[in-house]
């Protein structure tokens, strides 16, 4: 019984995807646990989560960048950096490019298709 009257103490905002109490108090989901993939440790700052492409589990961004640098040959004054939306790149300063550098090889990391529900459950949550 008392999980009803838990129940009607609120009312679904579907404009703002979350619940709030009657008092107008705003009550958040709990957020996932997350475990890297990589080093199996708690993921404390899930905003800066990635997918693993196999899999689609979380992993720390530093993880990555690790994999990928034990991964691909860098050549002197190459450098990995992330390009944005689950991509990396292998770059190289460059003074005569307007940006600055420029990109020698793009990495796709994020395997779209495989990205699992604790992406939407943290979006959802963010």
């Amino acid at each position: 019984m008392n999980g009803d009257r838990d129940k009607r103490n609120f009312k679904r905002d579907s404009r703002r995807r979350q619940h709030v109490n009657r008092d107008n108090t705003i009550v958040f989901p709990e957020k996932p646990e997350l475990v890297c993939a990589l080093c199996g440790e708690v993921i404390k700052e899930a905003a800066s989560t990635l997918a693993m492409p196999e899999t689609g589990e979380p992993a720390h961004f530093d993880c990555v960048m690790k994999k990928l640098g034990e991964r691909e040959t860098l050549e002197e004054g190459d450098s990995i950096a992330y390009l944005g939306g689950g991509n990396f790149g292998i770059i190289r300063k460059n003074s005569q490019n307007p940006a600055g550098f420029e990109i020698k090889k793009k990495i796709d990391f994020e395997n779209k298709e495989k990205i699992g529900d604790w992406r939407r459950k943290l979006s959802y949550k963010l």
